[in-house]
């Protein structure tokens, strides 16, 4: 079942929970007491399915592409300060201790590689766990399979992380890639998300 589908309207066992109904006596013309705010439509209203629109998340529901920018550039400072972190003071400390060529800072090296895997590997499957990077928990988004609107699994967020690092090896193409879900319609998807089939919404919308 889609998690996108409006919840089924509150039900009424009786008379007594409807709408408070006119009395012997009421003035005519008074006009009946509203439903609790609890009962409420949300003022965009249940979403409309749309002739010819594949089913997906609704229009409200889309993250706008300034907030996906915007935790996409958060994801990128915190990567890269733990990236840099790390290299520049190990490599200051090799160019003081080794000399050129000393094979001692070869598990220097590779180590420094390890961790840099590391934070690229882990760092987008947080989407597993969280729903989405910090950056787009920061940003109030999350990322979801595009028909059923479900969190991803390990295997399908790492999909599409590797979606999204395969595409941002090509040049220019990575730029493009991020900032696709500007015109892409109807979803607003980057080309990573539609190698994945996934979407990113709105933590709250409705």
């Amino acid at each position: 079942m889609s998690n996108f589908q409006p919840p089924p309207p509150p039900h009424h066992p009786g008379p007594g929970f409807g709408p408070a109904q006119p009395h012997y006596g009421q003035p005519q013309g008074v006009t009946p007491q509203p439903y609790p705010p609890q009962y409420a439509v949300p003022s965009y209203g249940p979403p409309q399915p749309q002739m010819g629109r594949p089913q997906g998340p609704p229009p409200q529901a889309l993250a706008a592409p300034g907030m996906r920018l915007l935790a996409r550039f958060i994801d990128s400072l915190i990567t890269g300060v733990l990236i840099a972190g790390a290299w520049v003071p190990a490599n200051i400390w090799m160019y003081s201790t080794f000399k050129p060529g000393d094979s001692r800072g070869v598990p220097v090296v590779l180590g420094l590689f390890a961790w840099t895997l590391l934070v690229g590997l882990f760092f987008e499957p947080l989407t597993t766990a969280m729903g989405g990077t910090v950056g787009k928990a920061i940003c109030g988004l999350r990322v979801v399979h595009i028909e059923t609107g479900n969190k991803l699994g390990f295997g399908h967020a790492l999909g599409r992380w590797l979606a999204y690092l395969g595409i941002g090896m090509v040049p220019v193409l990575g730029l493009i890639n991020v900032l696709s879900c500007i015109w892409n319609e109807p979803f607003r998807q980057c080309m990573h998300d539609r190698a994945a089939n996934t979407a990113v919404i709105k933590r709250r919308w409705r």
